[in-house]
């Protein structure tokens, strides 16, 4: 199971009210398996706003660049419904672990987290293009 008490404090994440319900559907009906329970536990807290251009926050569709502090990687990924998840392609699934540790982050936020192999991850957002691509959400 996913440990966030591990994590000194969970930074506050944003979705809007349209992404909640989306999010909350893909995640539903997957929610025995880590990443989509992981989603669910994150948007349980989430913050919803009605103006998601008043802040800048990762969304469906958001280009953000991470720095993975545990391994000393940064990447740049586009986070999309698994769908249109093509790892070699930079578009990573909000049902993975890491795109749902990513959902509703601002820039300069970190999220430390312990999954189910014992594993810590301590994730940071470098950078957010927060507006949706053609096909995300809107």
């Amino acid at each position: 199971m996913t440990d966030f008490a591990s994590a000194p404090r969970s930074p506050r994440i944003y979705v809007t009210a349209e992404d909640l319900a989306r999010l909350q559907a893909l995640a539903g009906d997957r929610a025995e398996a880590p990443g989509p329970r992981m989603l669910l536990d994150e948007l349980d807290r989430a913050v919803v706003v009605t103006d998601a251009g008043a802040r800048r926050f990762v969304r469906l569709g958001s280009l953000v660049s991470y720095e993975d502090r545990a391994r000393g990687q940064t990447r740049t990924v586009r986070l999309v419904e698994p769908a249109e998840a093509d790892v070699d392609a930079g578009r990573i699934s909000v049902l993975t672990p890491v795109g749902a540790a990513l959902i509703g982050m601002t820039e300069g936020a970190a999220i430390l987290w312990t999954d189910e192999r014992g594993r810590r991850h301590d994730l940071k957002v470098l950078a957010v293009d927060a507006a949706p691509s053609s096909g995300a959400a809107a």
